[in-house]
């Protein structure tokens, strides 16, 4: 095992852990039990029981001395499984919700997890991913060592208001004590905590040619926090990811303490710096989003007080879910998979935006609905204007297969986009485009689901394109 200062199994129980935390314990193994012997997943049952059980369960149970809690409106669940990753490379025991189940009751499921039947703690550390809003019911009792904060943009309209509310729930529940890792180049998240809290800060470097005028759907930030000004663009990339000052009091962005370079032309190396230390470092997914990701992995390992070269061979290895990326050649034919966070226009627009910068001839297949559209809910598709679908009306991209429920309103919104119709089609199904799209004179099909569909469409409309694929060429 690589040598850290990450602390031993601990057995941290709360004051009031006794008999009938103890029992809830227990019966939420049972449960876990009893849903793997069903074939069922439902991560959050477990926990939900314990807490029936013992309500304070959260507060007492014992965890790591450990704890690591990694939120924000997007990237979450790829920062937390890229980060129980790298440490779990470097030989520590860690308990993690890697599904994704990051409400209250699927953490304490994954905390009954991590401990023995006696109630004793069995790992070394804790990531554990937290949806943003439910800081107020969580970070109180579990009082974690570190957050993580990936960013915090416009998320759904059906839950969520302007991203500087869920800074303030966020802030609301941060103990004093918590060390706070932050993304510096987005001002709303890197505004979490008070003076309190050590805050470390990490970030992208420009590569040259970004803009320094906003622009598209959604920009969330451009007026000075500390007077109230209108801020001046160093360099930016997206909503209000970027660099920023003020030239009327002098407030900017924070500096980041770790950082990553652009890639190096001649090498395809990058620069990952860490306090002024530099490693090269070659990364599996070189999207902007998932870059931010890796950088706040490495700056989480750096308060972990793990060595910059080892950070540096950890991260090099690390890539993200298959389930939420995925890029291989099949046939001659470069396939895409992509998550597309359905609801939320940023996460959306990042996913269009990736598709763009791909160069040749594209086909995409277009599935972003939620489950609950296709049983009893009903979604405002207002989120539809805070994406910019205009990257779709690209002529590099000779056709968009749409499937599902909501497959006119996405529609009408790609016509809007400046689409042209006929490139448009459309079908009942999210699946069947994977039958429909055209294998020649392609060379690259882009696979979009969101987070509830990405096993009943996106792994389907996956294996399809894979096997088409391959008889072309057989």
């Amino acid at each position: 095992m690589t040598e850290s200062t990450v602390p031993v199994p601990g057995n941290r129980h709360g004051p009031r852990f006794g008999l009938r935390a103890l029992a809830a314990v227990w019966i939420g193994k049972c449960a876990a039990s009893a849903l793997r012997l069903l074939g069922r997943e439902g991560t959050h049952v477990p926990g939900r029981i314990a807490l029936w059980v013992c309500p304070g369960l959260l507060g007492c149970i014992a965890r790591p001395d450990t704890v690591i809690v990694v939120t924000g409106t997007n990237g979450k669940t790829t920062t937390t499984n890229l980060l129980a990753d790298a440490l779990g490379a470097i030989g520590l025991r860690v308990s993690s919700n890697r599904a994704g189940s990051n409400l209250r009751d699927g953490i304490v499921a994954t905390l009954i997890s991590g401990v023995s039947l006696t109630g004793r703690c069995r790992n070394d550390v804790a990531v554990l991913e937290m949806d943003e809003r439910s800081a107020l019911r969580v970070l109180p009792q579990l009082a974690p060592d570190i957050v993580v904060c990936t960013n915090l943009t416009r998320d759904s309209i059906k839950r969520n208001a302007h991203p500087e509310f869920i800074a303030w729930v966020l802030s609301s529940a941060l103990s004093p004590t918590t060390t706070l890792v932050l993304n510096s180049d987005d001002l709303i998240a890197a505004s979490l905590g008070s003076d309190s809290n050590v805050r470390v800060f990490y970030g992208v470097d420009p590569t040259g040619d970004e803009s320094r005028e906003p622009s598209g759907s959604a920009v969330d930030a451009s007026i000075c926090p500390r007077c109230d000004e209108p801020l001046e663009w160093l360099f930016w990339r997206f909503n209000h990811i970027g660099r920023v000052r003020c030239r009327a009091c002098g407030f900017t962005s924070p500096k980041p303490d770790i950082r990553v370079s652009p890639i190096d032309s001649t090498t395809g190396l990058r620069s990952l710096v860490i306090n002024s230390e530099s490693v090269s470092v070659r990364l599996a997914n070189e999207s902007v989003v998932n870059v931010y990701n890796v950088a706040a992995v490495a700056a989480t390992l750096d308060v972990l007080n793990i060595a910059p070269k080892t950070i540096g061979s950890v991260v090099g290895s690390l890539t993200p879910p298959p389930s939420r990326f995925a890029d291989e050649t099949v046939g001659g034919v470069r396939l895409v998979r992509l998550l597309t966070k359905g609801l939320v226009g940023v996460a959306v627009s990042r996913a269009f935006a990736h598709i763009l910068s791909v160069p040749g001839r594209k086909v995409v297949l277009l599935a972003v609905d939620e489950t609950t559209d296709r049983f009893d809910g009903v979604e405002n598709t207002a989120w539809t204007y805070d994406a910019d679908y205009e990257y779709l009306a690209d002529p590099s991209i000779s056709a968009i297969y749409v499937g599902g429920v909501r497959r006119h309103d996405q529609a009408l919104r790609l016509a809007m986009a400046g689409v042209d119709p006929t490139r448009i089609v459309l079908d009942e199904s999210e699946t069947r485009g994977a039958d429909l799209v055209p294998l020649e004179g392609v060379d690259a099909i882009f696979n979009l689901h969101s987070n509830h569909n990405a096993v009943v469409t996106g792994d389907v409309v996956h294996g399809k394109l894979r096997t088409r694929l391959m008889e072309k060429n057989s």
